[in-house]
Formats: C-alpha cells, structure tokens, sequence
C-alpha cells in the first residue's frame, strides 16, 4: 500500500479541497439554503466555547458577497485516534476550515481552505512534533506523514470527514433545507 497525503498545491504547498457541482436551481435558492446550511450548521456546534466560531448560536464568521455570488464561513469536525498501537491512549483533535461556496448559474463551487488542527495534550509524550495549533499541511511531512496513526486514523478521518460535509451541503442545495423538517 502506497503513502497517503492531503491533496495540496504545488506551488504553495497548502491543502484544500474542491467540490465542483452542477445543479438546476436558481441562483437565489441556491444561496438561500447555502445559508440557511450554515445557519443550521452554526446553531448546532458545539465549538463556540474554544474556537470561537459561534457566539449563543451565531456565526461569529460567516462572509456573505452582497452580489449573492459566493457565501463564505467557519466549518469544523473533531477526529480522534490512538497514539500508541495498543490502542489505550486516544487523542482527540478538531480540524477547522474555511469553506467558500461561489455560485454560477448552472451551479456552484464548495472550496475548503485554511485548514487548521487544534489538538489537546492527553498524554506528557516529549515526541510530539507538534505544537496545539498547526496547519493540517503537518501531516504531509515525512516526519509525521511515515507515522502509522496518521496514515490508519488522522488522513482516512478527514478526507472522509471533508467529503460528509460536502455531500451535507450538496443535498442541501439541491433538495432544501432537511434539517429543520422534521421538527
């Protein structure tokens, strides 16, 4: 099995993910349930205490183009994993993105950048090459990418992670806002 790494950008060596998608809804809707994704989004997270992405239950960064082209916000997700093979010490880091979505008039383009892992010490290990707060691009370094844990756990947890909110956002645009359906 060959080495597994975030997609990044030759030049820069930043990661990001891109999601291009064609969808017969007007441009409005699809701006409206955008933000009403994030709004929902907003209003269920539970990070407002420690990344100050929300503030009681509003977006604290959410960009809105006032063309209504493109709606821009603060996105996150928690992965966990073992730092030892016995599987005893877990570590749990949140991974924070900004997505941008930008709209045309057959569809749209979901862009997630700026990604940054904000992990807490669980265990006093003097190897941690790896500071609280740091750029997801760490993990494509050899010195932590040849780890086994993030090959297994941190870059399957995210890129599926990554792909979920996606898909979240794309069911969304096309079909409304489901969330709020139910109750």
């Amino acid at each position: 099995m060959g080495q597994a790494y975030f997609p990044s950008d030759q030049s820069t060596g930043k990661i990001s993910f891109h999601k291009t998608e064609e969808i017969a809804v007007s441009k409005a809707d699809k701006y409206n349930r955008v933000k009403t994704w994030f709004m929902n989004y907003y209003k269920i997270s539970r990070f407002e205490d420690q990344f100050r992405v929300t503030k009681k239950g509003k977006p604290v960064y959410l960009v809105e183009n006032k063309n209504k082209n493109s709606i821009a916000g603060r996105c996150g997700f928690y992965i966990m994993y073992p730092l030892e093979t016995s599987g005893l010490v877990m570590e749990q880091t949140f991974v924070m993105f900004t997505m941008t979505i930008s709209f045309t008039n057959t569809g749209y383009k979901n862009q997630i950048s700026d990604i940054i892992c904000f992990s807490s010490k669980t265990t006093s290990n003097v190897q941690d090459m790896r500071p609280p707060e740091y750029g997801l691009e760490a993990y494509n370094e050899r010195r932590l990418n040849d780890r086994d844990y993030v090959q297994q756990y941190i870059i399957p947890q995210v890129n599926n992670s990554i792909r979920k909110v996606q898909e979240e956002l794309s069911r969304n645009i096309r079909y409304g806002n489901l969330t709020e359906a139910g109750r």
